[in-house]
């Protein structure tokens, strides 16, 4: 049974990339959460790090009067919303997924019409930094305020920037920037190259210059990617779906984007060429195919380097 206001368990559905390391954060807190994911392997993972696994997604909607969602994308958000609004009655939904305004709006219609509450709180931040995440959220003053309670172990603001929807665009629209930040360093870093300049030679100097073009993204992936670690933080696939998002977006409402269309393209060849579960900078790989050149950092120009410091 569902406990009184305040007193039942958080439920966390999705258990991947941001959502695991939310609910663990949020138990760490002091938080009580309950999990549920279809993924066998990351269920076992949060069962051995001591968190709550629901028996089902009916059994945690039972018991959960706020739900918050961490899917990969629009159809498993609908599915999900389809299922609690099904399950339960007045449930408050909080999806930290990235999706587009659009599918957050019809998830809201099918929570409304069970007497449950909507909003879209998408998380502005990497996963390592849980904790000082920002997450604007779309949807009503009251959802708003839960979101800002139940979410504070993991963030370092929750702002409402309007109605259901409002918060996804925002989401779609830093991804799109994120997505062209991304995809021009991997040809920065090749460009380097094909020009006669180690590329790490070029990273450790522009790194902490103080340059304008120097961004958090830019500071990790640039550094990774010359040493040759394309482990992911942030997996092309992701980039692309949520570019993806950002281009369809833009073809509904008839705004051309010259350059988000393009980093699009470069992430779909980078998907092609079987780069899709490396991180996002990875896409200098499929650049690497197409050119046969290979941006790496030169051990010996960094051991020059050394040598006349």
């Amino acid at each position: 049974m569902r406990g009184s206001p305040g007193t039942s368990p958080l439920g966390v559905v999705g258990l991947g990339v941001m959502g695991g390391r939310a609910a663990r954060a949020l138990a760490a807190a002091g938080t009580p959460v309950l999990v549920h994911d279809l993924s066998p392997r990351l269920v076992e993972a949060a069962r051995a790090d001591g968190l709550e696994v629901a028996a089902s997604l009916q059994d945690l909607a039972d018991r959960c009067e706020v739900v918050v969602l961490s899917l990969p994308g629009p159809p498993a958000v609908l599915a999900v919303a389809r299922d609690l609004a099904a399950a339960a009655r007045g449930t408050t939904v909080l999806d930290t997924s990235t999706v587009d305004p659009a599918t957050a709006r019809a998830a809201a219609e099918l929570l409304a019409a069970s007497g449950g509450d909507w909003a879209d709180c998408p998380v502005l931040g990497r996963p390592g930094s849980v904790g000082s995440w920002t997450v604007p959220v779309g949807g009503s003053e009251a959802a708003a305020a839960v979101a800002a309670a139940v979410l504070e172990p993991v963030t370092r603001a929750v702002v409402r920037v309007g109605g259901v929807g409002t918060a996804a665009t925002i989401k779609v629209l830093n991804n799109l920037m994120l997505s062209a930040i991304n995809a021009v360093t991997a040809e920065a870093l090749l460009l380097a190259e094909a020009a006669g300049l180690d590329p790490g030679t070029f990273v450790d100097v522009v790194v902490d210059s103080g340059a304008a073009s120097v961004s958090p993204l830019f500071r990790d992936v640039a550094a990774r990617a010359v040493d040759g670690d394309f482990s992911p933080t942030f997996p092309v696939r992701l980039m692309h779906k949520d570019n993806h998002l950002a281009v369809t977006l833009a073809d509904q409402l008839g705004v051309p984007l010259l350059v988000g269309g393009a980093a699009h393209a470069l992430n779909t060849m980078a998907m092609a060429s079987g780069h899709a579960d490396e991180d996002s900078i990875a896409v200098l790989r499929a650049l690497e195919d197409l050119t046969g050149r290979r941006a790496r950092r030169d051990p010996a120009a960094a051991a020059a380097g050394s040598a006349e410091g």
